[in-house]
């Protein structure tokens, strides 16, 4: 929304919103699998 990438806080905002209760833990290991750049967010360029 902000354009800054996808965030720990914002992915969980979205996941409890879909029924689940992913952990701090999970939703930085979710967002580690997908940062290509290592900056702590999901980014998608070009959008």
């Amino acid at each position: 929304k902000d354009g800054d990438g996808i965030t720990t806080k914002e992915l969980g905002t979205v996941m409890r919103s879909l029924g689940q209760n992913p952990s701090e833990s999970e939703l930085q290991d979710m967002i580690n699998e997908v940062d290509a750049d290592n900056n702590g967010t999901i980014d998608f360029p070009g959008m």
